[in-house]
């Protein structure tokens, strides 16, 4: 009685790695849940909702029990290899979203490389950029977050180029660092295009903030990731997913856009009700491995999202 109560109506999850263990000790662990974890969520999810795959939620039809449909974000390996046997296991459809710069050998990405400069360092990061000192204190892990999410917030503004150049002057090193094996392949992508309850969505090539590209660059981003996932797996690409997903990534004029180039949907990491009037800005929920029975039950109700907005509009 007390779910229903709670309950939200339909909503969308979103989840980014799966891997048999997180400690939650690195700014990035945030987005890993355990397998162990994801399959208890799902359970719980399964025995009080309907799980349903994205274009299934989209029809928004009315039944007894809310919807709640699952999806990845940036198109991580493990994805195949750890959460596909757990949907496969559970009968649970998913829709990953994913960065295509990885199938054009290029496999750096900035949030690991300087995740693990910062970790490996123990002597202040210090440097200079547009005539500006920077000196971040890195001795305890509370500091190493601080500067890995002060750096973070400078980065995410930029282009490519300026990521490049910016990461370039702070690790002090030209070759961008590669992870080659955290990232799908096009083989993988094909075996996931084969399993029916996969769905394949495009999250832009380079995974930069669109808001803060001129228009014909953030055009070109979100163009050019649809085209190569439907040039490897030969389906139409349909639902798309905005880098990063806030108010300060994505707004009216990407939403424009999204919906010019052909999608039939887009998601964000804003919080909210599922309306048909926002299907190119529909909210999500993140999901951790903090989540258990009680905060997810917290998460998908009324009060969750009425408090984030109140909580947004008083900052």
């Amino acid at each position: 009685m007390i779910l229903n109560i709670f309950k939200n109506g339909n909503a969308i999850l979103n989840y980014h790695r799966i891997l048999q263990n997180n400690d939650m000790s690195k700014p990035n662990n945030e987005l890993v849940v355990s397998m162990s974890k994801f399959k208890e969520q799902l359970v719980f999810l399964k025995k009080n909702y309907n799980l349903v795959s994205l274009d299934n939620l989209l029809s928004f039809e009315k039944n007894k029990k809310a919807s709640i449909s699952i999806t990845f974000d940036d198109g991580y390996k493990d994805n195949l290899t750890n959460a596909l046997p757990i949907l496969n296991e559970l009968k649970v459809p998913a829709t990953i979203y994913v960065i295509t710069k990885f199938f054009q050998n290029d496999l750096s990405v900035w949030w690991y490389e300087l995740q693990d400069y910062i970790w490996e360092k123990s002597e202040n990061i210090k440097f200079e950029y547009n005539k500006k000192n920077y000196d971040f204190p890195i001795k305890s892990n509370f500091e190493k977050w601080i500067c890995f999410n002060k750096l973070k917030d400078i980065i995410k503004k930029f282009d490519k180029m300026e990521q490049n150049k910016f990461l370039s002057i702070v690790i002090k090193r030209e070759e961008r660092k590669q992870f080659k094996n955290i990232f799908l392949s096009k083989e993988d992508l094909k075996l996931l295009c084969s399993n029916p309850l996969i769905t394949i969505g495009a999250h832009t090539h380079n995974h930069l903030s669109l808001k803060n590209l001129k228009q014909n660059d953030c055009t070109e981003e979100i163009k050019t990731s649809k085209r190569i996932l439907e040039d490897i797996t030969g389906l139409k690409i349909k639902h798309f997913s905005y880098p990063y997903g806030t108010k300060s990534d994505a707004g009216k004029r990407e939403f424009k856009i999204v919906e010019d180039l052909g999608f039939s949907s887009a998601v964000t990491t804003t919080v909210g009700r599922l309306l048909r009037k926002k299907i190119f800005n529909l909210p999500r929920i993140h999901m951790n491995q903090k989540l258990n029975e009680k905060n997810l039950k917290l998460k998908l109700s009324t009060f969750y999202y009425l408090y984030r907005n109140a909580k947004e509009i008083f900052n």
